[in-house]
């Protein structure tokens, strides 16, 4: 079975750290950007799982899905954010983003999610 690739994009390096530690233990591929430009190269690999972080440094996440939404259609979206307003939550379920999660999180609370996709 192949494996599952996930693309973390957040400027925060530790926490892709973490993240990529965790997710590979449970089976998964993991890349890392740091920026939406580097993402945008990396998501032309079309990633099963991207967790998308909102606020970075060269841009909004949520605004990237808007004016990017073909880089999207194939990869389970999960959008994290320290800003948990309703409103950012309701403009993601309308751009197709599968979950959200508000910084901080729990690893467990990310491979619950995850969850689904890794088996599917």
């Amino acid at each position: 079975m192949m494996k599952k690739s996930v693309l973390v994009i957040d400027d925060e390096k530790d926490l892709c750290e973490v993240i990529s530690r965790a997710l590979k233990k449970q089976g998964f591929e993991v890349d890392c950007a740091f920026n939406l430009a580097e993402a945008r190269h990396k998501l032309t690999a079309q990633p099963d799982i991207v967790i998308l972080d909102n606020n970075l440094p060269d841009g909004s996440g949520i605004e990237y899905i808007q004016m990017h939404p073909t880089e999207f259609l194939h990869s389970f979206v999960v959008l994290i954010s320290a800003d948990p307003s309703t409103n950012l939550q309701r403009l993601a379920r309308l751009e197709g983003v599968r979950a959200f999660l508000p910084k901080p999180f729990s690893i467990d609370t990310m491979k619950e999610i995850l969850e689904p996709v890794r088996l599917g």
